[in-house]
């Protein structure tokens, strides 16, 4: 079955053809997550857009309009992705304070810190890949850490650089990834 067919198929709401769709054009879909940051999504999330966007894609495409569908698709995608930024970012769904995700790994983390006394060449060791921490990050994410480590919040902190706090956000985001990766290879 070529592309037009699936298409066609697929703009009447079977799913078996919209699920072929998806998968051929999900490198579009991670290419646009490594681009954008929308914040709270997950994978299964752009999973979830890029499915959608498939359907509505193939809903409204005419291919006498000389464009290949998957220009179109990732047009299309790529807008419906900064609405979701936009949602996000909207004044009116902004928590009032910062929030932070608990990951299953961090929660038992927790749990096993709360229960567990570390010894002092924990400590020791913790300080040191804290220190070499430093030579992964970016110049940018290096300052924010440790501003954070120092006690400032991403808004001072994005004052103090003179940019958005997202940036900051985003920064610290990246950081703990980062950070976690590290201390898990390290273990």
């Amino acid at each position: 079955m070529d592309e037009q067919q699936l298409i066609a198929l697929a703009a009447t709401g079977d799913s078996l053809s919209i699920e072929v769709l998806a998968v051929q054009y999900q490198p579009v879909v991670w290419r646009l997550r490594q681009h954008y940051y929308v914040p709270n999504f997950e994978t299964d999330d752009w999973y979830q857009e890029g499915r959608i966007a498939i359907y509505r894609a193939t809903q409204k495409y005419q291919q006498a309009q000389n464009c290949p569908f998957g220009v179109y698709f990732r047009a299309l995608l790529t807008h419906q992705i900064i609405d979701c930024i936009r949602q996000a970012q909207a004044q009116k769904r902004r928590p009032d304070g910062e929030l932070v995700p608990l990951d299953a790994d961090d929660e038992q983390a927790i749990v096993e810190l709360q229960t567990a006394s570390l010894s002092t060449l924990d400590v020791v060791y913790v300080r040191d890949q804290i220190r070499t921490f430093g030579l992964i990050c970016s110049t940018f994410e290096g300052a924010v850490f440790a501003d954070l480590l120092a006690g400032r919040s991403p808004e001072s902190i994005a004052v103090h650089y003179h940019v958005e706090v997202p940036q900051v956000i985003n920064a610290i985001d990246r950081c703990r990834k980062k950070l976690r990766a590290l201390l898990r290879s390290a273990s």
